[in-house]
């Protein structure tokens, strides 16, 4: 009798669950058709992107190149890309600009489900949700992924659960925000060791080793073009402590925006509450958390940590302090979630949440962000100033103009900028550095920039190399009055006078998905120039291939009559392999996941029935 009123029991909770889910998924679909996250880096790197690889993951292909940025740049190799997040699974069958929108929209709803879990409550799930840092975090598209997964690692953490550690980190990962691995990171040694008793040795390799495999194929691609990107070489001082959390700013916790910063910032908004105050007065270890991620979120303001960054530049791979603000925020809602239960401090707190909730969110009508397709054609664009406040006519007025990166999705392709990600070659920052300095037009023929006269072709067999030993004697020649891009090329000093026979020449070039198909014949050995970024990855079936004009690839090709096909990427099979093992590792986690709940939850009956039994 106990089992079957325990089993009804059940299925009738089963259904309401199971209907809300369905209605809200169908909203979000709704939603995320006419609406858009506009603002930010979303505007002018991770939407286009995530056009650029949709295109490619329709093609059956992995997104290995972007021809559409910086005269070519990696894909998969750039974590800010979110190439292996298991969410892509939406491009395939959804419009770009919905898939991209319902990323937000499920990482919203997974962090108030991760709260609700950790805080025990859910009035402080939704303060969560309308907190200031996460309605910032949906002006980046690689924030918001760890809006849901930090107090998913805390939760980890409380209950000492290696599976569900090392899913978080290792989604933290695949999401490339170093600051935010090591800020969550932080926070859980303090959550494991603050309680007896310390979590064993062993339980912590799992929780890593599922990490990594988790991360896999992220750091195999990323490992194949770090030692050539510009992150790589280490951001300067003042670059990673940009956007630290200025201490006149901790007000804003308390009561919103409501003064001008004048100095960077990555969140529109902190804002939690006036309940902030009281939820401080009380012995726990998320004080403790709160306070060191307040220590390391100050940066620049905090004396140690700007003396630190500036006595060792090996930690400069990582920037914006600010960003521990998000472990901040979910230490300081978790410390106010017992004051939550009484129903004046909800009105208290959620009326202006709402209000400041409704101010800041960075969303727009997506129509005028619908832009027509264009002639696919490189060209030399900078973006206008400004761009750091959430003014809907300034953004929709960056749209028609087709911007970089936001262009595009409209077809057009970029060369000769910088990286805001420093994730591009780092010869090509010094092209742009050198072009920003001189306005020397040589940069954007070089480049094959075709709002410019001259400009070099797609492929072209090049008459002579010019060979040269460092960076510096390579710029001066071609800055130099007596260069000639179309008659030279500067090369290594190994191809010093090397020269194509006048007859050698390019029939055709063929641009697949992720490929290029040049078909050439020569009579003698050639040096042949072609127009992407060079890195060490590039394969030519077997061919040589070298930098030319400083960052463009050069490949030397044999005598005779041939289709080289240009592919980027020597682990390709590794990295397929390791994104299966990943996938297959994510999918086994969450069935177990499932399996402990319902364990959990027929531990709850059982109980419940004992507790009948003995009331009989």
């Amino acid at each position: 009798m106990l089992d079957q009123r325990a089993a009804s029991g059940e299925q009738r909770a089963a259904w309401p669950p199971l209907a809300a889910t369905g209605i809200i998924a169908a909203a979000a679909v709704v939603f995320s058709s006419v609406f858009f996250f506009f603002f930010r880096d979303n505007f002018s790197t991770h939407y286009p992107i995530k056009v650029i690889s949709a295109a490619i993951f329709r093609a059956g292909e992995l997104p290995y190149w972007n021809f559409y940025n910086g005269g070519g740049q990696p894909l998969a190799g750039n974590p800010n890309t979110l190439t292996f997040y298991p969410d892509n699974l939406l491009y395939l069958f959804l419009p770009a600009h919905v898939a991209f929108n319902l990323h937000f929209i499920f990482h919203l709803v997974g962090a108030w489900f991760a709260m609700r879990a950790l805080s025990r409550s859910t009035p402080a799930a939704w303060l969560y949700v309308l907190s200031g840092a996460a309605i910032s975090a949906t002006a980046f598209y690689n924030l918001i992924v760890a809006i849901a997964l930090v107090p998913l690692a805390f939760l980890a953490a409380e209950r000492r659960s290696a599976l569900l550690l090392g899913l978080s980190f290792g989604l933290l990962a695949l999401a490339g925000e170093p600051v935010m691995v090591l800020s969550t990171a932080l926070g859980v040694a303090i959550i494991l060791f603050s309680r007896a008793p310390a979590p064993s040795a062993a339980r912590l390799l799992a929780a890593g080793a599922i990490a990594v495999i988790i991360a896999l194929p992220q750091l195999i691609a990323y490992s194949e073009i770090s030692a050539e990107v510009e992150r790589a070489h280490r951001f300067s001082t003042q670059t990673v402590l940009n956007a630290s959390l200025s201490p006149m700013r901790l007000i804003e916790f308390v009561v919103g925006p409501i003064r001008a910063v004048s100095e960077p910032r990555l969140f529109l908004s902190l804002f939690v509450g006036v309940i902030v105050v009281p939820a401080l007065f009380q012995r726990s270890r998320y004080l403790l958390l709160a306070a060191v991620m307040l220590f390391f979120a100050l940066g620049r303001f905090n004396p140690l940590i700007a003396a630190a960054v500036d006595a060792l530049p090996a930690i400069r791979v990582a920037r914006f302090p600010e960003k521990f603000a998000v472990p901040l925020t979910v230490a300081l809602i978790v410390l106010a979630a017992r004051l939550l239960a009484n129903r004046v401090w909800q009105v208290v707190t959620f009326f202006p949440l709402a209000l400041w909730a409704a101010v800041t969110l960075p969303v727009d009508f997506f129509s005028p962000y619908r832009v027509t397709k264009r002639a696919t054609t490189r060209i030399y664009a900078t973006s206008s100033p400004g761009g750091q406040t959430p003014s809907r006519a300034d953004f929709r007025a960056r749209a028609s103009r087709l911007e970089p990166l936001f262009g595009a999705v409209a077809g057009l392709r970029y060369a000769v900028d910088r990286s805001p990600d420093g994730m591009f070659s780092l010869m090509t920052r010094i092209a742009a550095e050198r072009y920003g300095a001189t306005r020397n037009p040589r940069w954007l023929r070089i480049a094959g920039c075709s709002n410019v006269t001259d400009a070099l072709p797609r492929a072209m067999f090049v008459p002579r190399v010019i060979g040269t030993s460092s960076v510096r004697a390579a710029v001066e020649m071609i800055e130099s009055a007596s260069f000639d891009e179309h008659l030279s090329a500067v090369g290594p000093q190994r191809l010093n006078d090397a020269r194509s026979p006048p007859n050698a020449r390019v029939v055709g070039v063929t641009e697949r998905s992720q490929a290029l198909e040049i078909r050439v014949t020569t009579p003698a050995p050639a040096i042949l120039l072609v127009n992407e970024t060079y890195f060490h990855s590039w394969t030519a079936d077997s061919l040589d291939t070298f930098p030319l004009d400083l960052d463009r690839l050069g490949i030397l090709v044999p005598a005779g009559e041939r289709t080289i096909t240009l592919r980027f990427g020597r682990h390709r099979l590794a990295v397929a392999g390791a994104w299966f093992l990943s996938s297959l590792l994510l999918l086994g986690s969450l069935f177990a996941l499932r399996i402990e709940v319902l364990n959990r939850g027929t531990g709850e009956v059982e109980r419940a029935a004992d507790e009948d039994r003995s009331l009989a």
